[in-house]
C-alpha cells in the first residue's frame, strides 16, 4: 500500500493571472507525441476579476423505489462549462476578433457642429461596427504571474457583446461568454510549466 500524499507533495498551483492570450488557430490535440505550437494573435487587455472558468454543479438524476430510503440508481449529467471575461478597448483588431472583419467599416468620418453652423471639413473619423452574432473559436492561454506557468483552454466558443462599463466611468468594453466544445477524447485543458 502506498503512503498518504501530504498537502506539501500535492501542492502545484496556478494562481495569479498576468495575461490572457488569444490564439485563433486551434491547437491540434488528437496527437501530443510531438511539441504543441502556442503562437498567440493577442494578448488581450482583460479588466481586472472578470475572467471567470467555471463548470456548472452537475444535473442529478435520482431514481427511487418504495421501501428503500436512498436511491436505487442515481444518474449525473455534467454541468455546463462558463468561459467569460470583460475587455475594454475598441481596438479594430479586437473588434474583427469579435465581430469578423467585414462587420468593421474603417476610415468612417463625420462633422460635428455643437453652434448650428455646417463645418467645412471632417472634424471626426473613426471606425464603425456592425452588430451581427459571430461565434469566436480558438485557443485562450491564461499566463501565471511569474510567466513560468501556462493553462491553456482549448476548443473554446465564445460569442462577445458591447457594454458600457459602469464600474469604470463608462468605458467602452467587451463582454466574451462562451464555453468549451469538448470531444471527451482530446484534452480541453492543459497545464503547462516553463522548462528551467
Amino acid at each position: 500500500m502506498a503512503a498518504m500524499k501530504t498537502k506539501s507533495e500535492l501542492k502545484d498551483v496556478f494562481s495569479g493571472i498576468s495575461s490572457l492570450w488569444y490564439q485563433k488557430t486551434p491547437v491540434d490535440l488528437t496527437s501530443l507525441s510531438s511539441a504543441l505550437v502556442l503562437a498567440p494573435d493577442h494578448d488581450l487587455p482583460v479588466k481586472v476579476e472578470t475572467v471567470n472558468f467555471e463548470q456548472g454543479d452537475p444535473t442529478i438524476d435520482h431514481y427511487k423505489v418504495i421501501g428503500l430510503p436512498g436511491d436505487w440508481v442515481t444518474s449525473f449529467e455534467a454541468g455546463d462549462i462558463d468561459v467569460s471575461f470583460r475587455v475594454p478597448t475598441k481596438s479594430t483588431d479586437v473588434l474583427k476578433m469579435a465581430y469578423g472583419a467585414d462587420a468593421v467599416k474603417e476610415s468612417v468620418t463625420a462633422k460635428v457642429s455643437t453652434d448650428g453652423t455646417t463645418p467645412e471639413s471632417a472634424n471626426y473619423s473613426g471606425t464603425g461596427l456592425v452588430l451581427q452574432q459571430t461565434q469566436i473559436t480558438g485557443t485562450f492561454v491564461l499566463v501565471n504571474g511569474s510567466k513560468d506557468k501556462l493553462l491553456v483552454l482549448t476548443n473554446v466558443t465564445l460569442t462577445a457583446k458591447p457594454v458600457i462599463d459602469q464600474d469604470a466611468k463608462g468605458v467602452f468594453a467587451l463582454d466574451f461568454n462562451g464555453s468549451i466544445e469538448t470531444n471527451g477524447t482530446s484534452p480541453d485543458i492543459l497545464f503547462l510549466t516553463k522548462n528551467s
